[in-house]
């Protein structure tokens, strides 16, 4: 048996004993690799699932917060709005009053629009009326005697011909309107 075997018995059952632990060990590690890899590529998966949802609520709230930023920015001082609600409450006053100011002045214009219509038309009637008054009592005046004249015409003729004793008022040729002269008679002193 010596012959056969070179290495002692201690050392061959101690070659035995390791060889054997390291077919062990071989068949742990591969027997546990796939499962504690498995398990970690699975923790791993879970983990970013969970990192993606956390980004992505990061996400969000940096949205909401921007938002919100933007909200504060476009936000009113309370004293600004109160003193833009002021000048507003004083500028419907002005403009009501404007208002008031635009009606009067139409309503004085329409008056004075009518008052001169009415005073044009008088002064049409007026300048008017001396011609065909003057042509009617031109003839009357000759043949009548002073004394049966009205004391107070309404219009004497600017005929030299006729009566200056006959007062009251007297036509003015040249613009067409009457105009008032005192004649005095030259018979009383």
């Amino acid at each position: 048996m010596n012959g056969e075997n070179p290495y002692p018995v201690w050392a061959r059952d101690a070659l035995i004993c390791v060889g054997l632990f390291l077919a062990g060990a071989l068949l742990a590690f591969g027997y546990s690799y796939r499962p504690l890899h498995g398990a970690l590529s699975w923790q791993v998966e879970q983990l970013e699932e969970r990192l993606d949802e956390r980004n992505l609520e990061n996400v969000r709230l940096s949205d909401a917060l921007a938002k919100q930023k933007s909200n504060e920015t476009i936000r009113i001082d309370p004293e600004t709005l109160a003193q833009v609600e002021r000048e507003l409450v004083q500028t419907k006053r002005v403009l009501n009053q404007a208002e008031k100011d635009l009606k009067r002045a139409e309503r004085k214009r329409k008056e004075s629009a009518a008052s001169a219509s009415k005073w044009r038309k008088r002064f049409e009637d007026l300048r008017d009326q001396p011609a065909s008054v003057v042509a009617a009592a031109s003839t009357p005046t000759k043949t009548r005697n002073p004394e049966s004249v009205p004391a107070a015409p309404a219009v004497a003729s600017s005929d030299p011909s006729a009566s200056p004793s006959s007062g009251g008022s007297q036509a003015s040729p040249e613009r067409g309107m009457l105009s008032p002269v005192e004649t005095t008679d030259s018979a009383d002193p």
